[in-house]
């Protein structure tokens, strides 16, 4: 009966996302329409309106559904635009200054998780980054609902982390100075606050440094350190290598190392994981991996075996993705026993100007080869 309580909770789960969205495009529809410029106008990424064909229903019902889709998403895209757009020329834009392409974008993830021996996990984040062009230095602004600074390193090496450390409400805002270039280190630096009482500072920095070791393999260091006055102070360390299957880069085997220290956990967790990417089309990706996670408590016990395979479809246009995992794990917490799960993810993306595309997986490049690229 547990199990089946969780299936059905499960299911009905899913359609969460898709009523925020109907809530959110509905409100913003007449502020978006509003604030629409001869800009914007311009740029439009509306399709064009077509006849339906004579065999669609008399109710047109297939075709109002889309037409509804698409309107309620463009009138989301505008609305991040607008907002983007006018806090940019508000705060740094002077007066004689030539118009700069604005690619703020809003995320809004909804994700479920459910396995064998735990219980349904549902997860909504909101992420919005609001691009400011006219900064003189690539400065941008950043919010996150759920920040994941303090998740476990399996599930940030997983991609589940889902800010389950952080108490929800706890928002944070601040700027990112991104892509700063030092020889061949490449670096970010975010500085920003809770946006909650008590106010909670922090910073962050990221350096990231890629190296071609031989012909087929790739290498890339990244390490980053944080600090939240609430929280105290962590660290991340990742060495991952990349190699191509094939020439046209589509299949890519990657390993990754990767350590990290939390000052509130006061020990070391370690990840060791192996991935392959396949883009099977354009529209599909899949993911195979398998990992295992240690620490160094008092147990000095490996905490979990895994492998999943994942499957990542664009749903629709450039903006809609659903993805779908099935895993098998081995944790710790279950005497090492089989826990058999599945994960399902639906995500949207509304942006203008931002080309977004969620089933790319590249293998970095030096400092020095991408400025000769970008030239």
């Amino acid at each position: 009966m547990k199990t089946l309580n969780h299936t059905i909770r499960f299911y009905l789960s899913l359609p969460l996302s898709l009523c925020v969205f109907y809530t959110a495009t509905a409100n913003a529809a007449p502020l978006a329409q509003n604030s629409l410029d001869k800009n914007q106008t311009e740029t439009s990424v509306l399709p064009q309106t077509t006849t339906p064909s004579n065999d669609t229903n008399d109710d047109n019902t297939p075709y109002k559904m889309k037409q509804w889709i698409d309107s309620s998403q463009q009138s989301m895209t505008d609305s991040v635009h607008t907002v983007g757009e006018y806090i940019d020329q508000s705060l740094t834009k002077d007066e004689n200054e030539a118009e700069l392409t604005n690619r703020s974008y809003l995320r809004i993830r909804q994700r479920a998780i459910y396995s064998y021996r735990g219980k349904l996990e549902n997860d909504f984040k909101v992420y919005f980054k609001l691009d400011l062009p006219h900064v003189k230095r690539d400065w941008k602004l950043i919010l996150d609902s759920e920040p994941s600074d303090y998740d476990s390193l399996e599930s940030k090496q997983r991609g589940i982390a889902s800010g389950s450390k952080t108490q929800n409400g706890d928002t944070v805002g601040g700027f990112r100075l991104q892509d700063a270039q030092f020889g061949n280190w490449s670096s970010d630096f975010d500085i920003g606050i809770k946006l909650k009482f008590p106010i909670d500072p922090f910073v962050k920095t990221r350096l990231t440094r890629v190296d071609n070791v031989s012909k087929n393999w790739t290498t890339q260091l990244e390490q980053e350190v944080f600090y939240y006055h609430s929280k105290g102070f962590g660290s991340l360390t990742q060495l991952s290598g990349f190699y191509a299957l094939t020439s046209d880069h589509k299949n890519i085997f990657r390993t990754t190392t990767s350590a990290q220290y939390l000052q509130e956990d006061d020990k070391w967790e370690l990840v060791q994981q192996f991935n392959v990417y396949q883009r099977a089309t354009e529209r599909d990706l899949f993911e195979y991996s398998m990992g295992i996670s240690a620490d160094t408590d008092e147990m000095k016990e490996i905490t979990n075996y895994w492998v999943s395979a994942e499957w990542k479809r664009r749903v629709y246009k450039h903006w809609l993705y659903l993805a779908a995992r099935p895993q098998l794990e081995f944790p710790r917490d279950y005497n090492y026993h089989a826990n058999l799960g599945i994960m399902i993810e639906l995500e949207m993306f509304f942006s203008k100007n931002r080309k977004i595309d969620e089933l790319g997986r590249y293998i970095p490049k030096p400092v020095k080869q991408r400025n000769l690229t970008e030239q």
